[in-house]
Order: structure tokens, then sequence, then C-alpha cells
């Protein structure tokens, strides 16, 4: 699958979407399904975009390729910053992360929903979104170094 130059940016050895990316994924969900236009609160995509680069007491926040990508996926959904489309736009993008570092997520449609619903409203941490995405890629959700 090919992106556009700019979509992506490299950290640690692993590809992770830049705020524009965000924002084309969202404009892309809007034209294939309603829903209404607009940015609530551009902190929120900036801050979901540098989550695999966040760090505390010089380690990572989020210290796993998975987690990180669960971070991005889970401020998008839970923080709103999106007027309109945020849990479908947290779902692509994550499934875009995933396939632009060679793993390929098989969700339902009816487990991505339901997953998506329980994330934005904080029923599913960032660990549990982890684990999640690891099952959707067929990965042992026990492997500490996904």
């Amino acid at each position: 699958m090919a992106f556009p130059k700019g979509s992506f940016y490299r950290h640690r050895g692993w590809d992770y979407p830049t705020p524009t990316f965000v924002y084309v994924v969202h404009d892309g969900i809007l034209l294939t399904s309603p829903g209404r236009a607009g940015v609530a609160h551009e902190s929120v995509i900036e801050s979901a975009a540098s989550k695999p680069t966040e760090s505390a007491f010089g380690e990572d926040a989020y210290p796993t390729f998975f987690t990180k990508v669960a971070a991005i996926g889970y401020t998008l959904a839970h923080d709103h910053g999106f007027s309109d489309g945020n849990k479908r736009t947290a779902l692509e993008v994550m499934l875009l992360s995933l396939k632009r570092n060679d793993f390929y997520p098989d969700p339902t449609e009816r487990e991505a929903a339901t997953v998506m619903v329980l994330t934005a409203m904080g029923l599913l941490t960032i660990a549990g979104l982890r684990v999640v995405l690891m099952a959707w890629c067929g990965i042992d959700p026990a492997d500490a170094e996904a």
C-alpha cells in the first residue's frame, strides 16, 4: 500500500502517522460516510500524533509499538478532536498505521465498532486497546515486546 509523502514519520524503527495524515484520513471518512466536517480541538490531533515520542523520566511513555498505536487511537477516539467521525478516524488511522508497518489486522465490522465505542467511552484503556490490536493481527497479547 502506497502512502503520500509526509503521511508518516519514523521513530525507533517504526512508522507513525503525522497530523496531516490524520486529517486526510478524517476527510476521507467523511466522503464515504455521513458526518459533520470540522475540527473541534486541533491540539487533540497534534497530541495523538505525538504519542509515540512522548517520554516520562527518560523512558518512553508508551514502551512498545502496539502501545504507541493504541495511544494514538485512544486519544483520537476518546478526546474528540473532530466535530464528528472521531471513532471512525481513530480506527482507520490505527489500521493503516499497522499496515504501514507490515501488520495486517482483520477485525469484523462488529468487533471494530464495539472496540471503538468502548474506547471512546473510556471503558477500554490504552493497554486494553493494545491487546485488541495485537489479537486482530494474530499476535499473542502476552508478547511483551510488541
